[in-house]
């Protein structure tokens, strides 16, 4: 064998460790991207079960909650101001399941399923629906997102808030 042929040899096995690195690395990525897409899921989950919990484990929440929402109880100024913190909390909530699933890092159709019962839900009690009038401006939210809430409520506006 040549040295010429040697040559050859050695650059057809460096193209090959090339190419098998490249596919090393990219199923690394892949690994590494559903680890990240995980804890965005898990991330995603510790703040809803937050709300959920606040509200499951405290009575006096539950009740505020109820009542306020459906403008059964007229609130004072602090428990007003406990509805409407509950409420921004679902709206941001909502938001990041939104956010992530317009960034791809969640399924397309998660933000739909996952928020348009309960946020829907939430936003057409009357105290809801009056909180959402100006929540846009007040919470900070982004014109594309509350876009997208207006659009499910619109297509839900006969469905019941119970």
């Amino acid at each position: 064998m040549s040295l010429e042929q040697v040559f050859y040899l050695a650059q057809i096995a460096a193209s090959v460790g090339v190419v098998l690195s490249l596919i090393f690395v990219g199923l690394q990525l892949r690994q590494s991207t559903a680890a990240l897409q995980r804890g965005e899921h898990n991330s995603t989950m510790e703040q809803w079960t937050a709300i959920r919990m606040g509200i499951a484990l405290n009575r006096e929440v539950s009740e505020l909650i109820t009542d306020g929402l459906q403008g059964t109880k007229p609130l004072d100024a602090a428990d007003r101001l406990r509805v409407d913190m509950l409420l921004n909390e679902y709206a941001w909530a909502s938001f990041h399941i939104w956010d992530r699933t317009r960034r791809g890092v969640f399924p397309p159709g998660t933000f739909e399923f996952s928020c348009d019962w309960w946020l829907g839900r939430v936003l057409r009690t009357p105290v809801g629906a009056e909180w959402w009038k100006t929540a846009p401006t007040n919470a900070g939210l982004i014109p594309p997102f509350v876009a997208d809430v207006n659009a499910m409520l619109a297509t839900h506006d006969s469905l019941p808030a119970n």
